[in-house]
């Protein structure tokens, strides 16, 4: 596939721009738009009911890469078709548009999806904005989020990493459509996040699953909250602040257990099923006789697993030694930056 946005310029009098009627107004668009935006890698959530609240971080690996060119006729690649057309559709309905814009959305690089990566986030908010700088539409961020990609009602870690990366805590007093940052640090990059799964088949849950599992459980009780506040701001930022690797991973662990202990009615412990506490418990072991190596758990629901080497060449070493039955997914450094967006 020649990617060269020359090779997709639309006919028109402006070699920058062509020309759509949108909403009833004659609006212009770009030849090509590409995004390209990391993972999402969630710590945990401060409690099962909203505003829910918690933290996370983006990595820049595994990579979502979507790109819009101009087309004949709304098309999107089958990996994203259904969801491409739903955000097309709300996009068109929130600026009182009565049909689709002529384009192709292709998803060029897509990570593994339901394996806590947050891939259905930055893949919705990768098609949400390229579809709005393709036609020139000035939305801000919420709108992206919340209006025309729908997402961020529970965790709202992958949107804010979305357009600013680092790490993110997010909280809210009362529930919202949209948890707001209170707090944004950039983790060193020398730092790295081995990220893998169980080989097991496994059981993934999203969609009405997730539904019915939140609806399951019932909120924490505010000793446990506590706790988990206590941890993440007393603990893990200020860690994060100085760079200290080894208060960092440590933290991050026992927060991250903390926190899956929230959902262990509906997971039968602090993780997602045996394969996923076993191989934690074979990387725990591993990190025992290694310095530079810590801050492991459960992305999310899982499967993926992630695990904090403070350079390359401990995840390197690491690595060599990765037990059998899991699956390499990314070795990926601290995103601190938000999307690329090329138009």
């Amino acid at each position: 596939m020649n990617d060269s946005p020359e090779s997709q310029r639309p006919e028109s009098h402006d070699p920058e721009t062509s020309a759509e009627i949108i909403g009833g107004k004659r609006t212009s668009k770009r030849r090509c738009v590409r995004v390209i935006t990391g993972a999402r890698l969630h710590f945990g959530l401060l409690d099962t009911v909203a505003p829910f609240g918690g933290m996370g971080v983006m990595v820049d690996a595994p990579a979502t890469e979507i790109r819009i060119a101009a087309d004949g006729v709304f098309g999107a690649s089958d990996t994203i078709a259904t969801r491409a057309t739903e955000i097309a559709h709300r996009l068109i309905d929130h600026i009182g548009g009565d049909a689709l814009p002529t384009v192709r959305i292709e998803a060029m690089r897509l990570p593994p999806s339901h394996c806590g990566l947050g891939s259905g986030t930055q893949t919705s908010l990768a098609i949400a904005e390229a579809l709005c700088c393709f036609l020139n539409l000035d939305l801000d961020p919420r709108s992206i989020a919340v209006d025309v990609a729908d997402r961020g009602k529970r965790s709202a870690v992958g949107v804010h990493g979305y357009f600013g990366g680092g790490m993110i805590f997010e909280n809210a007093e009362s529930p919202t459509d949209l948890n707001p940052v209170q707090q944004r640090i950039e983790l060193p990059t020398a730092w790295r996040a081995i990220v893998l799964k169980p080989r097991r088949p496994m059981e993934t849950i999203s969609g009405d699953a997730e539904q019915q599992q939140f609806a399951a459980l019932e909120s924490a009780a505010g000793e446990r909250r506590s706790q988990l506040l206590e941890i993440l701001q007393c603990e893990i930022l200020p860690a994060a602040e100085s760079a200290d690797f080894a208060r960092f991973s440590d933290s991050v662990q026992r927060y991250n257990h903390a926190s899956g202990m929230l959902f262990a009615d509906v997971q039968g412990g602090p993780y997602h099923g045996r394969p996923v506490t076993e191989l934690i418990e074979n990387l725990t072991r591993l990190a025992d006789h290694q310095g530079g190596v810590g801050g492991i758990g459960q992305s999310s629901w899982g499967p993926g697993v992630f695990v904090w080497c403070q350079s390359q060449s401990e995840a390197d070493q690491l690595i060599e030694q990765l037990p059998g039955d899991s699956e390499l997914i990314a070795v990926a450094a601290p995103l601190n930056r938000g999307r690329d967006l090329f138009a």
